[in-house]
């Protein structure tokens, strides 16, 4: 393997992982806004394969379907740094991420050298020992030396720690999306409109703030097989990042439920290029999103035993003889969605907007987003997000 990153050559096709782990997630939130990272996830679990030997490798090897999507090893890693170069560097479109690996702290266990060089170097990723018997201490840690660096935020769930012995590891994935519209939305048309929630007995409406605009020119579909219609919002660098927003055309309860269980098995990139431009009212609320989760248990319904066993074997991980299973693999994803893009911005009290008065036209599409809605944030090879919007 090279010790500096380059583009691939040939484009693996994009595991579907990510896509089941939502649904798995999703199911178990359908009254909560969610939020998680494929790629992010991806990544960590190659990376954990270049540390693994024996069973564990072999697991991993067949569940990320490595050999069927890279000629080496080499290959692989290349793909993956230049996957996060293109969504880190930028100054305009960047992702902000943190991805730890977090070795027990003690004696005789130690970070080997070519695996940490790896990780770094390709992956965006640092192995660190640190002590998790301590859930106070360690969730301390995450917050003033992980999560500071994307931007800041707390770590607020009861940590599952080490309890005995053993040499163990926890895995905590983290990144926040700061990037800028290609097509900003003007904030003098930031309004107050109704979103609904309708839990299938009572609909629930609540005025919050969104963004309008009477006349965007922007890649829309209406997907008749889905039931729903979408839309494609670039950011700055549009050949690189974009935001996929699908919309049910229902808005009773089970039809995102519904939408969702279809996007399992719908490939993305090949939707986004059955989209037309088209002159397009949106309708888009502003939002929020800080998510953490647990993906320990929906891993182990997609099949991933190995690495959570006593038996995990990550002798090209570490300097110690002893097996390393994973305690839990941590996500905490943060999304801010306002008129300039997905980052920072000032808040307005809602009593700050007037109400936003629609004009109907029979010669327009419309993608009004006024009930729950499906996103996904993708650059042409890979998804770096996906999450829906429920409620406020």
């Amino acid at each position: 393997m090279s010790s500096t990153p380059a583009s691939s050559s040939s484009l693996p096709p994009e595991l579907n992982l990510g896509a089941e782990i939502f649904h798995i997630i999703a199911a178990s939130a359908e009254d909560q806004n969610v939020i998680i990272s494929p790629l992010l996830l991806e990544v960590t679990l190659t990376l954990l394969y270049l540390g693994s030997d024996g069973a564990t490798a072999e697991e991993l090897q067949k569940l990320l379907k490595l050999k069927d999507r890279f000629v080496s090893n080499a290959k692989m890693a290349n793909f993956y740094a230049a996957e996060l170069n293109a969504a880190t560097s930028d100054a305009d479109t960047k992702i902000q991420l943190e991805n730890r690996l977090l070795l027990q702290q003690n004696s005789g266990l130690a970070v080997a050298d070519d695996f940490q060089k790896i990780a770094q170097t390709f992956f965006h990723a640092t192995a660190e020992c640190v002590d998790l018997q301590q859930p106070e201490k360690l969730s301390r840690h995450i917050t003033d030396n992980i999560l500071a660096s994307i931007g800041g935020g707390n770590w607020q769930q009861q940590l599952q720690v080490n309890g005995g012995q053993m040499a163990s590891m926890l895995l905590l994935l983290a990144a926040r999306l700061q990037s800028k519209w290609f097509l900003p939305f003007s904030a003098y048309r930031t309004g107050l409109y109704e979103f609904h929630k309708n839990d299938g007995s009572s609909n629930v409406a609540k005025s919050v703030p969104m963004l309008f605009d009477d006349d965007m020119f922007v890649k829309y579909a209406e997907l008749r097989e889905l039931n729903s219609r979408a839309i494609e919002l670039p950011y700055e660098h549009e050949d690189e990042l974009a935001m996929l927003l699908i919309l049910p055309n229902q808005r009773d309860a089970s039809a995102l439920a519904q939408l969702e269980t279809q996007l399992r098995t719908v490939d993305l990139g090949e939707l986004q290029q059955r989209m037309q431009m088209e002159s397009v009212q949106v309708l888009l609320p502003k939002f929020s999103i800080d998510f953490e989760c647990s993906l320990r248990q929906a891993l182990k319904q997609m099949g991933f035993s190995e690495i959570f066993s006593s038996a995990a074997n990550f002798k090209h991980l570490h300097s110690a003889s002893t097996n390393l299973p994973i305690l839990d693999v941590l996500q905490k994803l943060r999304i801010d969605l306002n008129e300039s893009g997905s980052g920072s911005a000032l808040p307005q009290p809602a009593a700050g907007y007037k109400p936003i008065v629609i004009s109907n036209s029979s010669r327009q599409k419309f993608f009004r987003a006024d009930h729950p809605f499906f996103f996904a944030i993708r650059g042409p090879n890979v998804t770096h997000f996906i999450g829906h919007v429920v409620s406020f």
